[in-house]
């Protein structure tokens, strides 16, 4: 008796990157799941997202970051510290905006060979490009989180500008310290829209490598620790210490 040919298998639906921009939103596991289909130049649309979103902030934010600097000057500092500071604070935003606009991608290329390594390591496993696109289309759930901090503290207003700490709004710990800045530097990194982060990282360690949750789990925290923690030198640097 003669067997019936199966039938093919269907073939997936090629991954779109106009689409990724709600699927991270609302099916991340769907989107990272097809990014080995995406195209080559898929994750450019989220990073133009990304940066432009970043710079627009950055700029709106300059004159609260401004009033944030002065509030560095104390009467014990030097004078020629204390004339630095003034003269940063005085400064156009331009050059910080193109600083800002050329550093997303290249944190995000770095990010993504860390986790490329990180996944290879833990699951054997490891392709860069599908991290990297995962990683642009992911950190994109971090952005409302500085439209929302633009948004409150504009309305709280320059004059309330007194110290860095206050150009930092959160959604978690941070908000109930109030005078120790290198412990909300610290808890500023644990907030709504940084959990959300991190479950995506770990489905796209699952969707990327097919390892299990437990491996997954294991990779994004150590890559979310190192990221925690350059921030939070960053922020120390910037007067958060």
């Amino acid at each position: 008796m003669a067997t019936q040919p199966s039938a093919p298998a269907p073939v997936p639906e090629p991954a779109s990157p106009v689409k990724g921009l709600i699927d991270v939103f609302i099916n991340p596991a769907a989107l990272f799941e097809l990014l080995p289909g995406m195209p080559k130049w898929g994750w450019i649309l989220p990073m133009a997202i990304g940066v432009i979103v970043t710079v627009a902030v950055q700029y709106f934010l300059h004159p609260f970051s401004s009033r944030a600097v002065l509030g560095m000057i104390t009467d014990d500092m030097s004078p020629q510290m204390a004339q630095a500071l003034r003269e940063s604070a005085t400064k156009p935003p331009g050059l910080n905006l193109v600083w800002a606009a050329v550093f997303y991608p290249i944190a995000l290329l770095i990010a993504a060979g860390i986790l490329t390594g990180l996944a290879a390591m833990f699951t054997a496993k490891g392709k860069f490009m599908p991290f990297f696109s995962g990683l642009m289309f992911a950190k994109l759930v971090l952005l409302p989180a500085s439209i929302l901090t633009y948004v409150i503290v504009s309305l709280r207003g320059v004059d309330s500008i007194n110290n860095m700490m206050d150009l930092v709004w959160t959604i978690g710990p941070a908000m109930f310290v109030s005078s120790n800045k290198l412990l909300f530097n610290i808890l500023s990194q644990f907030h709504l829209f940084e959990v959300w982060y991190f479950v995506l990282l770990v489905i796209l360690v699952q969707k990327v490598t097919g390892a299990k949750r437990g491996s997954s789990i294991t990779v994004a925290a150590i890559y979310w620790i190192i990221g925690a923690a350059v921030q939070v030198g960053m922020l120390a640097m910037s007067g958060l210490r």
